[in-house]
């Protein structure tokens, strides 16, 4: 079945609910630092409220939502917990690549009665040696965010033959239940995400589970059944990036809140101002901090919605786009950074205190912030070369 829009009345609903739970997360969220994943039972919560399948499409009992609310949810979760908002980022990012795949792929992770949820880790590639009816599958991935909670696994491989050719780029889909899971989460920020490294050990893998890349990822053709969703039409690194920038702006946004009611009755220690919002240069901060962070939204929002309408004209963003949308994610976070920066100058010495929440938020939009996709001078590069003409550019066309 083809559709021509989004689910919009879901999207109300599911930017609600994840509103609702924003209290829950923030008293809960020492606890995730403390396991360095979310709880079992605060991952229950998300999944009854059917976070994970806004990016799965509605041929598979998905809710096809846009990604501007897909964003915007990221955004209020990570308002309460960003270590949960990007879980919920990844998962549904990780989710909605897998549903690109081949027919048999989505026959197989989609058609069972449960709604899947799948992690991702790409690199450094694992090893996919080709043999009767499928791989035997060797590797090691770290950094797969929400791995202890998802039910299958997409990794990166390069396929190769008995002669060790390279007849093959992309992802093969594991259960969890197959993988190994090494304790190698310990980070300053993003603690609760659970960011672990997966190990694959001579595991067989059919042929249908292998997602190769190298044919296009959301090239879709002719003979294909399962298509016809909005999202089977947006670019892949576009989408994951501009997504991820909802649990940053939601971080930020939180961080001004603590700031601006703290400031109402903190006092500027050795000066006449008993309270900071009594001063002028602290409103003018103030001011110029949430004006950053609202021109950071707008930004996000921009994009998702240039992939939203990408989604229902099945018109590709151009090679000029693609890198003008990097630029901009890149001067997303900039802004988002610097105005995090700012504001635990506000809040003093003592915000830096870890039973302080603003000092997780602050931890949290740092290293989110300076994940491989959000890195502004590889976003600015890209850009400038756009701009002046210069090819080839530094990354592969679907990666921009």
């Amino acid at each position: 079945m083809k559709y021509t829009d989004y689910n919009h009345e879901a999207e109300k609903e599911l930017i609600g609910r994840a509103r609702e739970l924003r209290p829950l997360l923030r008293e809960r969220a020492p606890q995730f630092d403390a396991n360095r994943r979310i709880c079992d039972d605060v991952f229950k919560e998300l999944t009854n409220a059917g976070f994970w399948e806004m990016a799965s499409p509605r041929r598979w009992g998905g809710l096809g939502t846009s990604a501007t609310a897909m964003a915007r949810v990221g955004a209020e979760l990570g308002k309460g917990d960003p270590s949960v908002g990007w879980v919920y980022t990844v998962l549904h990012g990780t989710t909605w690549v897998a549903s690109l795949g081949p027919d048999e792929l989505q026959e197989e992770l989609f058609g069972g009665n449960a709604h899947p949820t799948i992690c991702n880790a790409v690199t450094p590639p694992g090893v996919a040696r080709v043999v009767e009816g499928g791989f035997i599958v060797n590797g090691k991935w770290a950094y797969c965010s929400g791995c202890r909670h998802a039910d299958w696994g997409g990794f990166g491989v390069k396929a190769l033959n008995d002669e060790d050719e390279v007849v093959g780029n992309g992802y093969v889909y594991i259960p969890m239940s197959e993988m190994e899971i090494e304790d190698t989460w310990h980070m300053v920020g993003m603690k609760g995400t659970g960011s672990e490294t997966c190990v694959a050990k001579d595991i067989f893998v059919p042929k249908n589970r292998f997602f190769d890349i190298t044919k296009g990822i959301g090239v879709h053709g002719p003979d294909k059944k399962h298509v016809g969703e909005p999202s089977d039409y947006w670019p892949f690194m576009p989408f994951l990036r501009a997504t991820a920038h909802g649990m940053v702006v939601g971080a930020a946004e939180a961080m001004l809140e603590m700031v601006v009611d703290a400031a109402q009755s903190r006092p500027i220690v050795y000066t006449t101002y008993d309270r900071q919002a009594d001063s002028a240069v602290v409103q003018g901060d103030i001011g110029r901090i949430a004006a950053s962070v609202s021109a950071a939204k707008l930004l996000m929002e921009k994009t998702c919605g240039i992939l939203d309408n990408v989604g229902i004209t099945q018109v590709p963003m151009t090679p000029e786009q693609r890198a003008l949308s990097k630029g901009e994610g890149s001067f997303t976070v900039d802004l988002l950074g610097k105005a995090a920066h700012d504001l635990m100058y506000i809040a003093g010495s003592g915000a830096f205190a870890e039973s302080k929440d603003i000092s997780r938020f602050w931890r949290d939009l740092n290293v989110g912030a300076r994940h491989t996709a959000n890195l502004p001078y590889v976003g600015y590069e890209i850009l400038g070369k756009s701009i002046m003409g210069i090819e080839p550019n530094i990354a592969p066309a679907d990666f921009i």
